[in-house]
């Protein structure tokens, strides 16, 4: 949907978040099988895909792309870009893409926001266990625990048939790739050209009615990063 001025609004990655207003963009095949119902209780009849991911209620207005790729979207033709809990999803050159991909559409003095997993926050857990794992013992390994923090891989493969495996090796989006803290998502942005880079809290943007789009749980946590498109002189 296009505002007034003829921009729009992405909402990378947007799961279960399909607020009107903005384009959601979502490329995993939960959001591809949103669209064909009866395929999707084929899937979930044959074990292809898991009863509790069956259940989970997918928007059929999800608009199918994957982010991986370029965006199919006009130069300048965006006003703001929003992408919580993606790009820790996405290998780091592929992150790298996607941000320079997000400056080519947006607008003059456009803006993107960043929500990712703060891997700060996690390293520093993970030291404050172990002091306490060391002076009071505790039943859960702090290596543990952090490895279940950083969402790398489950513990033990999944027990699955033939189908199975090959879904999941074509959708790999749930594990994470690449994390990040304040300084080192600041670096990505600054790299890619962007500028006016701030950190920000939930409800706290320059987008309009943010709390449409956003999770505010999401940001606990978690790093919350603005930056703007340069404008044109």
């Amino acid at each position: 949907m296009a505002a007034p001025d003829g921009l729009i609004r992405l909402n990378l990655g947007c799961g279960l978040q399909t607020p009107r207003g903005w384009v959601n963009i979502d490329g995993s095949w939960n959001a591809r099988l949103a669209k064909f119902p009866n395929l999707r209780k084929i899937a979930a009849a044959v074990h292809l895909l898991s009863s509790d991911k069956a259940a989970i209620p997918w928007s059929s207005n999800v608009f199918i792309h994957d982010i991986r790729k370029p965006l199919p979207f006009a130069d300048g033709s965006v006003s703001a870009v929003f992408a919580s809990h993606v790009l820790e999803h996405l290998y780091r050159v592929e992150a790298q893409q996607l941000i320079r991909e997000s400056l080519r559409v947006l607008c003059s003095g456009g803006i993107l926001r960043l929500i990712v997993p703060d891997l700060q926050a996690i390293v520093e857990e993970y030291c404050t266990r172990r002091r306490q794992d060391q002076s009071q013992g505790d039943s859960q390994s702090p290596a543990d625990v952090l490895n279940q923090r950083l969402l790398m891989r489950d513990p033990s493969p999944p027990k699955r048939n033939f189908l199975s495996r090959i879904y999941d090796s074509l959708n790999d989006f749930h594990s994470h790739k690449w994390m990040y803290d304040a300084q080192s998502l600041t670096t990505l942005l600054l790299s890619a050209g962007f500028t006016d880079i701030q950190r920000k809290t939930s409800g706290d943007s320059l987008i309009e009615n943010i709390a449409a789009v956003e999770d505010p749980s999401r940001i606990l946590n978690g790093v919350c990063i603005e930056a703007r498109k340069p404008a044109l002189p």
